[in-house]
């Protein structure tokens, strides 16, 4: 365990300020917002004098930092007055972090890790499964690479018509837009001054949260002409003839500019001041500082995104300083889930509708299902229908449940419920042939939402006793939100493996990526090439048209003399191919020798990438390697016909594939139980006995074997 040392601290870092700035230059990015100087004055202007600084060493090297304070005797949590958009931590892994807990003040047993960015240190910077966090706020940036004008373009057609109207309007109106940049010392007070008027007479002055109010005035001041001094604070402005009418804070510093507040004149609210201000901002910001990245670090709705060219999750961790207490957390979330359940359905903005059919889906949220699955082999209505048609059983109950609020969708949950000893089991609408599930969920939408949604799943399935999602991206928005969302309904879920799945990003150069391949490959291909064309065998493409039943028939004639076991749902893959050759989208690649198919891939190109779904060869034509063949030829082709950026094997970590990708990401899963149902707790309580078990069991090998290795040592008597 790590054991982490602490001190108090009394209004800044102090003697602590210098290996501060090294580990953000090490661990942070040399972060604006993490600089020593600017966490001094947040403790100077908010600190309450109870925060302690934490700091581990391991053989003489600082690993890692942190400034905590109590929030009550038994709970901890980060030192984050609003003024700090990101939690003050700075670990280069989270692994770090074991044994924090256990350094609190005795007595604390709960430790929240508040507003962790995924790209600044390694608290979150991956999403591991079995990490018990929630999603804070959606933030967005936007990296200054290329041009301004190539970043316009790239921009919905939406926002560049509203920002075309705007401007014509104002000028139109005689109101003269004219914007100003202020850098100076002496200049940026003045102009915190202006803003604090500005924000001080929006809502914000109303609710009390203004620069205003709170002793924030002089903290922004002090923070952005100190930073002025070294070139690092500016105040962009929008002015209608004499009238400020929007302003931003902006702090410089490295490779990153923050964004630190923003406010306009509501009164001109029809001129769009402060998307006009952010307009000419970024275009001055492409040239004054390209190759920069802008970080907004804000709760960002739909219309700001449009301007982001990315977007995450600021999350807060929670962790434990023992499993008890992390149980009982559980336990009282668990009983608190009805309660939340009641408030959900009651939510008047909200709405529900479950469909029983692809065919019955309203065109909005088609369009939300098809936006969801671009770039994916299975997804889409297209896929869900074939999927229903072919594999589910007359008892499978089908339903797409569609979350509303103010009428527009949010989110649409693809589900099939079976009916199990009395009870009901649900599952994504999902199967085996499917290599990502994706559920359509706004980009902003929260775990709050969400439980709307499964309230009312709940509702409609009463004594459901499990819920299944799989495979998913671990990283996913859906993923984090589904899991946050559950357990705050009062569920339990699990999270586990399904698969590994490899993958190849290429810049769609042939020559090179052969040349790359393992040398055997590249024997076998030249030695069995020419073999195969001597014996009269030749390679081909088939994408639809009159040819298509035909070369269905020879993939499904390769499958059944293949090793492979029979399709379980033999209806599913022609259909998959057809659905594909309609829609343009079908590889399907067949080797032919004496007249007869030796080997089939079949293969789904779409949105830039290329998909490997099924293949298979004749056993009796494995001397002429036909499936190595075939495989080059397709992939030649989808690089320099296509032009492809991925290639994408979906399922498994067959060895084979690790020749022919050269990335491997993993899918996951999430197993919810239903403690309030009898055959949901008596299922997590097996899932929770297994897991012990096995980790037992993997300590009990880890331990023999280093018992194994110091035997070994010992010298020979």
């Amino acid at each position: 365990m790590n054991r982490w040392q602490s001190a108090p601290l009394r209004g800044g870092l102090g003697s602590h300020a210098a290996r501060w700035d090294a580990l953000n230059q090490r661990v942070g990015g040399n972060h604006p917002l993490l600089d020593s100087r600017f966490v001094a004055a947040l403790l100077q202007h908010f600190g309450r004098g109870d925060e302690q600084l934490f700091w581990l060493e391991q053989q003489g090297q600082l690993q890692g930092m942190c400034i905590l304070r109590p929030h009550s005797r038994m709970r901890w949590a980060s030192f984050l007055p609003p003024q700090l958009q990101i939690g003050p931590t700075l670990v280069a892994e989270r692994a770090l972090l074991d044994g924090l807990c256990r350094s609190l003040p005795a007595g604390a047993v709960q430790l929240d890790l508040l507003c962790n960015d995924p790209l600044v240190g390694g608290v979150n910077a991956v999403c591991r499964p079995f990490q018990l966090h929630s999603n804070h706020a959606l933030t967005m940036q936007v990296t200054l690479q290329g041009s301004f004008d190539d970043y316009w373009a790239a921009r919905s057609r939406g926002l560049q018509s509203n920002m075309r109207r705007y401007q014509k309007r104002a000028v139109t109106d005689g109101l003269a837009p004219r914007f100003a940049e202020v850098s100076t010392p002496a200049e940026v007070g003045d102009a915190v001054a202006r803003y604090a008027a500005l924000e001080g007479a929006s809502w914000k002055g109303r609710e009390g949260t203004a620069i205003s109010h709170g002793g924030q005035l002089p903290f922004y001041h002090s923070v952005l002409v100190e930073a002025a001094q070294e070139g690092r604070g500016l105040v962009y402005e929008l002015w209608f003839g004499e009238r400020l009418v929007a302003s931003r804070l902006v702090l410089v510093r490295g490779a990153m500019l923050v964004m630190m507040k923003t406010a306009y004149d509501a009164e001109f609210a029809r001129y769009a001041p402060g998307r006009l201000l952010l307009h000419e901002l970024l275009r001055r910001a492409f040239s004054q500082f390209a190759g920069k990245v802008i970080e907004f670090y804000t709760d960002a709705d739909q219309n700001l995104l449009e301007w982001g060219t990315a977007q995450r999750w600021i999350q807060h961790d929670t962790l434990y300083r023992y499993s008890a207490v992390e149980a009982l957390a559980k336990l009282r979330q668990v009983l608190g889930g009805q309660q939340r359940q009641r408030q959900a359905l009651a939510n008047g903005r909200y709405t529900v509708d479950a469909i029983g059919s692809v065919e019955a889906l309203p065109d909005d949220v088609r369009a939300c299902i098809e936006q969801a699955g671009q770039g994916s082999s299975d997804a889409g209505c297209d896929w869900y229908r074939n999927l229903i048609e072919t594999v589910m059983d007359c008892d499978d109950v089908v339903r797409f449940y569609v979350l509303r609020r103010d009428g527009l969708v949010q989110a649409v949950l693809p589900l099939h419920a079976l009916q199990h000893s009395g009870g009901w089991q649900l599952h994504a609408l999902s199967n085996f042939y499917t290599s990502l599930y994706q559920p359509a969920f706004n980009p902003c939408l929260k775990a709050a939402d969400l439980l709307v949604l499964l309230a009312a799943v709940q509702r409609d399935f009463p004594g459901a006793s499990h819920l299944t999602m799989k495979p998913m991206d671990p990283s996913s928005h859906a993923y984090q939100v589904l899991l946050d969302a559950l357990r705050k309904l009062g569920w339990l879920p699990f999270e586990y493996f399904s698969f590994g799945n490899w993958f190849l990003t290429t810049d769609s150069n042939w020559p090179a990526y052969l040349a790359a391949r393992p040398g055997a490959v590249r024997s076998t291909l030249k030695r069995m090439g020419r073999k195969f064309g001597q014996a009269g065998g030749r390679l081909e493409i088939v994408t639809g048209g009159a040819r298509l039943p035909e070369a269905i028939a020879a993939y499904e004639a390769v499958y059944a003399h293949s090793w492979k076991v029979p399709e379980p749902y033999p209806a599913f893959l022609p259909g998959l191919m057809r659905l594909c050759a309609a829609q343009g989208s079908l590889r399907l690649g067949l080797a032919w020798l004496d007249g007869k198919a030796v080997a089939a891939q079949f293969w789904i190109v779409r949105n830039g990438k290329a998909m490997i779904y099924k293949l298979a060869y004749d056993e009796s034509a494995k001397p002429y390697a036909p499936g190595t063949l075939l495989s080059a030829y397709l992939m030649q082709h989808v690089m320099e016909v296509e032009q492809v950026q991925e290639v994408d094997y979906l399922q498994g970590d067959d060895p084979y594939k690790q020749l022919w990708m050269s990335e491997r990401r993993e899918r996951w899963g999430i197993v919810a139980y239903q403690p309030r149902s009898l055959a949901g707790l008596a299922g997590a309580l097996h899932e929770t006995i297994g897991r012990a078990t096995r980790r037992l069991r993997q300590r009990e090998r880890a331990h023999a074997a280093g018992q194994a290795g110091w035997r070994r040592a010992l010298p020979e008597q």
